[in-house]
């Protein structure tokens, strides 16, 4: 298509926008807005108007043909198609905002804190929540779709990528490293060695806490520490934890720690990390981190499964709101059903079934103990028959009733 006619573009426009539920819009070439296929859609409380985030973040792109891709520093995506008729630049159809994940109001907050912005907070929580959720991979693929509906051309994925790099690339530059080595070689003092390094995490691998305090303070003695933050001693210190951190959470993983408990207690340590005010402190904080670890992977330890059994495991973990079925967890380990069945119930002691419904037991204990979940809001999220079957099965396991069990943690026992 050469020319194009306005009554096209938003014939386009209007296509996407049903197509895919985001707004789409078409700026002239004097960057005057032309057609807005959403126009009753909510804007960012932090700018006046739909069009001034939107020349914020276009503005001095060029007239590149291909898709271009932004994102705010509010988290939200666009991306933006040139339109050429007979070799002249037309306007720009413009795409967005969308997220890429549902943000909570804990993420929200994050983000506001970070910006240093103060501003109604309701009024983000309800843009947000307004705002369409797509994936990036999605949405690439949803510039394709507009830019062929527009030129008849196709594009490669990657083509995109690596030009939308070289649009936005920023050039980041660092201090050769050659004074930090030669002053490290005068002083003698030079990073730990990698291998101890190796033996050190080997030690949470395999669960064994004492050795791996008495490495951890061998290498707090003799090891340079790293600097990763030039403006602040304490905020270098928690850097260098969250690191090491992310090093012990692979290790515990690797040692057998469900990857999910894993995942969860590594985040909970950084989180209690960024409240700290003390770099003595932070080294308290990795040692208890690290002792956790090598705790949980020991524990984990003492029940030895052979790898179908821990899949199966896992499995179940991750999917314990779900319906699972023996079929399903054959499937997983490539092994015949009842012979996985029975060798299940040779190594665990118990029967799959029964397995499943410890599980759901104990987390039905951590769903009394720490939600607001109702007895008939648990029973159906962990897909028991009724209320009362559930009843019957938490009293045979643990001995007392759900109310009985509530109570026993209200009065503290």
């Amino acid at each position: 298509m050469d020319i194009f006619k306005q009554e096209d573009i938003e014939y386009i426009c209007k296509l996407a926008f049903n197509m895919y539920k985001i707004p789409v819009y078409f700026f002239n070439n004097h960057g005057d807005l032309i057609y807005d296929t959403a126009p009753n859609s909510l804007h960012n409380p932090l700018y006046s108007s739909k069009i001034a985030i939107i020349a914020e973040l276009f503005s001095g792109t060029g007239l590149p043909n291909f898709p271009i891709f932004k994102e705010t520093e509010h988290l939200e995506k666009f991306f933006s198609i040139s339109i050429h008729s007979n070799q002249q630049f037309s306007g720009n159809i413009i795409i967005g905002p969308v997220i890429n994940f549902r943000m909570t109001e804990e993420t929200i907050n994050g983000t506001l804190r970070d910006l240093q912005i103060k501003i109604n907070k309701e009024e983000m929580i309800r843009y947000y929540t307004d705002l369409p959720i797509i994936s990036n991979f999605n949405f690439i693929n949803m510039s394709m779709v507009i830019y062929y509906m527009v030129y008849q051309q196709k594009l490669e994925l990657v083509d995109i990528l690596q030009n939308n790099e070289e649009v936005n690339k920023r050039r980041i530059e660092i201090e050769p490293p050659d004074f930090q080595i030669t002053e490290g070689r005068q002083t003698k003092i030079v990073h730990t060695d990698i291998s101890i390094e190796k033996k050190f995490l080997n030690y949470i691998k395999m669960g064994k806490k004492d050795k791996l305090i008495e490495t951890f303070h061998a290498i707090q003695k003799q090891g340079k520490k790293g600097v990763l933050s030039k403006t602040s001693y304490l905020r270098s210190q928690k850097n260098l934890a969250v690191s090491v951190i992310t090093l012990a959470t692979r290790a515990a993983v690797e040692g057998g720690l469900f990857q999910e408990i894993a995942y969860n207690l590594s985040d909970l340590y950084i989180q209690k990390l960024e409240e700290l005010t003390e770099s003595k402190a932070v080294d308290q904080l990795i040692e208890t981190a690290l002792l956790d670890f090598a705790e949980r992977v020991e524990n984990s330890r003492k029940h030895k499964y052979s790898k179908p059994i821990n899949m199966c495991q896992n499995f179940i973990f991750n999917h314990l709101y779900e319906k699972i079925t023996l079929c399903q967890l054959a499937e997983l380990t490539s092994l015949n059903p009842n012979y996985l069945s029975n060798l299940f119930k040779k190594e665990v002691g118990i029967t799959i079934p029964q397995y499943i419904q410890q599980t759901k037991i104990e987390e039905a204990k951590n769903l009394l103990s720490y939600s607001s979940y109702s007895l008939a809001e648990i029973s159906t999220l962990l897909n028991f028959h009724d209320q009362s079957y559930f009843a019957k099965v938490f009293k045979k396991m643990v001995g007392l009733t759900p109310k009985q069990f509530i109570n026993g943690n209200l009065n503290g026992s």
